[in-house]
């Protein structure tokens, strides 16, 4: 190849990859692009996370969700910013996992007493190995709408008082 069409072929990647690689009106890095993996196990996750967290005295939350879904890739950039980010990781271990179109893991959904009936994503929030809560009523369904302070507001919820509330509402529809 010579080094005239290597040019090209980097110059147009970038032009067509930066604006694939903004989501939600932000830049998302690698990590945070892709976080429900359809290769994933959830059952040996979930395992996993539940020897961490009892280790660490934290609770564990398995979030369902999509990657072709904007308020899942919200409500993970909204996890992995600032202050939340420093609040979930001292208080939880967190668990993505992939639905694809709705139609992957949902065994596993019903498991742990979650529905997508109200939409995604939809969380499980468990306590010593057992569910204590969930967002079945679809209180993380608009998460696009959400500001980080909002989540961090609603997980503050869940570990001090073990409910789950809908995040302030004043912007969400």
């Amino acid at each position: 190849m010579s080094l005239k069409v290597l040019a090209y072929s980097l110059l147009a990647a970038a032009l067509v990859g930066a604006p694939i690689a903004r989501v939600l009106g932000g830049e998302l890095n690698a990590p945070h692009a892709q976080p429900y993996r359809a290769d994933a196990d959830p059952r040996q996750d979930l395992a996993d996370a539940k020897n961490k967290a009892t280790k660490e005295h934290r609770l564990v939350m398995v979030i369902f969700g999509a990657n072709w879904c904007p308020d899942c890739l919200a409500l993970h950039r909204n996890l992995s910013e600032g202050a939340t980010q420093e609040y979930a990781q001292h208080n939880f271990e967190v668990v993505n996992v992939d639905v694809g179109e709705k139609d992957r893991n949902l065994d596993f959904a019903k498991d742990l007493g979650v529905t997508l009936k109200k939409g995604i994503p939809v969380a499980a929030i468990l306590q010593d190995g057992k569910v204590i809560a969930t967002t079945n009523q679809g209180e993380l369904e608009a998460s696009r709408h959400y500001s980080p302070q909002q989540i961090l507001a609603f997980m503050h919820e869940i570990v001090e008082n073990r409910r789950v509330v809908f995040p302030a509402t004043e912007h969400a529809p």
